[in-house]
């Protein structure tokens, strides 16, 4: 009977879809912990990441793909390719956030990725764009801008500046997918490791991984990032690119929750209010867009 109704769940399209991409968001919202109580760099941290996302990774793509994984990847090379580059960077680029400002500044600014990824689509694959959606791309953006004035009288603008950069290749990222929806998720998230390792092989200063550092990278790299960005990414199957990405709060909220346990972190005023009016920015335009 539960079996039944288990795969009665798996297939109901949208419940599902939305099932999964919060319990993606819920799972990586422990990144940011695992990154900070690293205490070592982001390049570094970034390497690591990618270097034991792999193997797990590899055991999904070979049960689920077996011997078509050839054809998959002949099939969809170039999207394939720009979208496992694309979450690379985000990767690399949320890492660099976390260890440069505020946790509660990157997942915040982060959740403004449903409004980037309707801007996106609208001037890549012409998507309608409505006057309510338009209000909240402007709600977004001044959150946002409150958001970066904080760090900017108290330190951290570079780190506000790449989680910028982290939202707008995860809300491109999210309208691939949702354009290729035969696309194989799970090659996206083998194949992303890979260029994060390229990216950051230079960078990376691997005298500076210590036993810590090496358990918090191998817990973000073995287990939290390929499961999170696997369901979120398997979600765009089911539901559309601003339902998925709607789900960004869970980790704005559990992600800040866990750095105020941990390390008494209180995020600034600025942090506060632009957060504020980011998230209400970002639910009129999901029910704007209904």
């Amino acid at each position: 009977m539960r079996k039944n109704q288990l795969k009665q769940f798996t297939q109901s399209g949208r419940p599902f879809g939305l099932f999964l991409s919060a319990t993606g968001m819920f799972i990586v919202s422990t990144d940011s912990l695992f990154t900070r109580v690293a205490e070592i760099d982001g390049w570094t941290i970034a390497f690591f990441v990618g270097v034991f996302s792999i193997p797990s990774i590899s055991i999904i793509v070979w049960k689920t793909l077996g011997k078509n994984i050839i054809t998959e990847i002949a099939a969809f090379k170039w999207p394939l390719l720009l979208s496992s580059a694309l979450a690379a960077i985000g990767t690399t680029a949320f890492i660099q956030a976390v260890t440069r400002t505020e946790v509660a500044n990157v997942v915040t600014i982060v959740a403004g990725a449903p409004i980037f990824a309707g801007l996106i689509a609208k001037f890549a694959i012409g998507e309608k764009t409505s006057g309510k959606t338009w209000t909240a791309i402007g709600g977004t953006f001044v959150g946002i801008l409150v958001i970066v004035s904080g760090s900017l009288a108290t330190g951290g603008i570079d780190g506000d500046l790449m989680a910028l950069l982290a939202i707008l290749v995860f809300s491109t990222n999210l309208v691939i997918w949702r354009h290729f929806k035969e696309m194989s998720r799970t090659l996206v998230v083998l194949i992303a490791p890979i260029f994060i390792m390229l990216f950051t092989f230079i960078p990376a200063q691997f005298d500076t991984l210590d036993r810590r550092a090496l358990l918090c990278t191998l817990g973000m790299g073995l287990f939290v990032g390929p499961i999170a960005r696997l369901c979120m990414v398997s979600a765009t199957r089911h539901a559309s690119a601003a339902e998925v990405s709607m789900f960004t709060p869970v980790e704005t909220i559990f992600a800040s929750l866990w750095v105020w346990l941990w390390f008494d972190e209180v995020p600034e005023i600025t942090t506060f209010i632009g957060g504020s009016l980011v998230l209400a920015s970002v639910f009129y335009g999901i029910k704007a867009g209904k």
